[in-house]
């Protein structure tokens, strides 16, 4: 039966209900074209109901019901005439009960960067931007370091925050406390994640500080400061295959995320204010000679977004919230007179578990070379025992395997071009290493060049504030949305191809020859950059030589695709 068709006083099954009011309360709001898409989830959200009554529709749609079963109609059965009588009678009663959500659905909208956008900008560039301001580093690093919580007489955890020379410039205090914003359900939920905070803190708990401060940079903003943070986008930075169709994440790695968010939620920082003097750190715990009173929440959460099972309704996890760095943390990162630098996306790939000492060294480098690109001293060494300090290898491994673990960390950021090169400034006088105290009176002390690749330098030279990086966001996308596909544009160079399939020469990569390969392949760009592993965007700036740079691990990939395609057609 069709909805002209069903009768105006027939009673309506609680499974047509949805697509009934649906189809009475659209027209109030498709007048505004703000709300494309939040209705377009309407119409989904109506049929999946009408076929399965655990499916949870969007809070718009969810209060739009509500008001006529329980606020108009409180356990009455409703009919046709009913819902449009109440449409026609209360209709400005409707429009202030559901604009506001609406209106807080469709925040993030077009022409302005998604964080779909975004990530592929990050994996399209293989580097990240942020603030290289020493407090800030300083913070991050803090949610690496579990072992440095120790239990006050409040039953809380506590740590000193301490600069590489000793001196204390903060504390921090582990809170996890239940968000009275929430409703029963979400509590439950949260209080599951901020439960296991001490333990969740560690390098992947830092990508992830890194991760949002980025994204609240470069991303729009509610009228409340959130940004929309999503476990699924920030997963897909630690995968190379990210951007393929069948991209596949399992939902004990969205808790996983999600856990880690909490924590970072539930550490408040007090930082020393700059007319502080600072004092002997033997004294420290006398809190009348050093202030450390103020305390703030590094990050303030909004909203929860749940997941539900489709069949049981019952909640699964929370895979999405609204996020905001607090102002003790937004100060380095909204200031104009901040200094961004890169971040290398290989520390997001590296495992938190078996590289940690991968992850601890590509932060700390990249900070560095920040400085000493404006100071133009790159090439200043580095002290082994700096590097040590940095990396902090586990107190059980002894002196050989200590230099051997550095020497193949230092090789495997080599490989991964996270640097360029690295070499000892002297040569190592082999008969002095395993001697008695060898590292701290011998090999300690050496020093080594850590050369960084030319793409971090040329964008550590660019006068980078919050405001290019919020610009560059928006540009990038509308070079995605608006270039159309050049394949049709580019002239043939199918004999070019054949020959050189034919004769096995060398495959010179440029645009016009992967464009032809694509069109000859019959693929989509889409389909050709999840092959290629690149993103769609990436791919499509590449044809349309809109890259100032292209990177080599992009360029590795396209001339991978192309021998594959060449092995294929013989």
């Amino acid at each position: 039966m069709s909805y002209k068709d069903l009768p105006e006083r027939m009673i309506i099954k609680s499974e047509w209900l949805p697509l009934v009011i649906l189809e009475e309360a659209l027209p109030l709001f498709q007048s505004d074209s703000r709300y494309i898409e939040p209705l377009e989830r309407w119409i989904q959200d109506a049929s999946l109901i009408s076929v399965n009554a655990a499916h949870v529709p969007s809070k718009s749609f969810q209060v739009l019901c509500n008001f006529f079963r329980d606020s108009l109609y409180p356990n009455q059965p409703l009919t046709k005439l009913m819902i449009r009588n109440a449409i026609h009678n209360y209709t400005d009663s409707i429009l202030a009960e559901v604009e506001p959500y609406l209106q807080n659905e469709m925040s993030f909208k077009e022409n302005e960067p998604h964080h779909d956008e975004s990530i592929e900008q990050v994996l399209d560039n293989d580097y990240m931007y942020g603030t290289m301001h020493s407090d800030y580093q300083l913070m991050r690093d803090l949610v690496t370091k579990k072992k440095q919580f120790v239990e006050n007489g409040d039953g809380l955890y506590g740590a000193e925050i301490q600069d590489s020379k000793g001196i204390v410039r903060g504390k921090a205090e582990l809170r996890p406390i239940a968000m009275e914003i929430f409703n029963s359900e979400k509590q439950q939920m949260w209080l599951s994640l901020v439960e296991s905070t001490l333990s969740s803190l560690d390098e992947w708990t830092a990508d992830l500080f890194d991760l949002i401060s980025y994204l609240w940079i470069v991303q729009p903003k509610d009228a409340d400061g959130y940004i929309k943070f999503h476990s699924d986008e920030a997963l897909k930075l630690r995968f190379a295959d990210a951007m393929k169709e069948d991209f596949y994440i399992r939902e004990k790695e969205r808790f996983s995320i999600m856990k880690r968010v909490a924590a970072l939620s539930s550490i408040w920082v007090s930082m020393r204010g700059d007319n502080i003097t600072v004092i002997d750190r033997e004294k420290i715990s006398d809190e009348q000679q050093y202030d450390f009173t103020t305390f703030n929440r590094m990050f303030d959460i909004g909203s929860l977004d749940m997941a539900y099972d489709k069949k049981t309704g019952k909640a699964k996890g929370i895979y999405s919230l609204q996020i905001r760095p607090a102002p003790i943390l937004s100060y380095y990162l909204n200031s104009e007179q901040q200094s961004f630098g890169a971040l290398d996306l290989k520390v997001f790939q590296y495992s938190h578990h078996t590289q940690r000492e991968h992850k601890r060294l590509t932060r700390y480098l990249n900070y560095q070379w920040k400085i000493r690109t404006l100071k133009r001293n790159l090439h200043q060494p580095f002290k082994i025992k700096t590097l040590l300090d940095v990396v902090a290898f586990p107190k059980s491994y002894n002196g050989v395997q200590i230099r051997d673990r550095l020497e193949s960390v230092l090789d495997d950021l080599q490989r991964d071009y996270v640097i360029k090169n690295w070499y000892y400034t002297e040569p190592i006088d082999e008969e002095r290493i395993g001697k008695r105290f060898w590292i701290q009176k011998y090999w300690g002390p050496l020093t080594v060049v850590i050369v960084p690749p030319d793409e971090i330098i040329a964008e550590n030279l660019k006068k980078i504030n919050i405001e290019t990086l919020a610009s560059s966001a928006v540009n990038e996308l509308a070079a995605t949305v608006m270039t159309p596909p050049i394949i049709e544009q580019l002239p043939g160079t199918s004999e070019q191809i054949a020959m050189d399939l034919e004769e096995n020469t060398v495959i010179e990569i440029s645009p016009e020859y992967i464009s032809d390969l694509i069109e000859q392949e019959k693929l989509s760009i889409r389909k050709a950059a999840a092959e290629m592993g690149l993103s769609h965007s990436t791919l499509l700036r590449y044809l349309n030589r809109q890259n100032k740079r292209f990177n080599k691990r992009n360029i590795s990939k396209l001339e991978q695709w192309a021998k594959q395609k060449q092995r294929t057609k013989r």
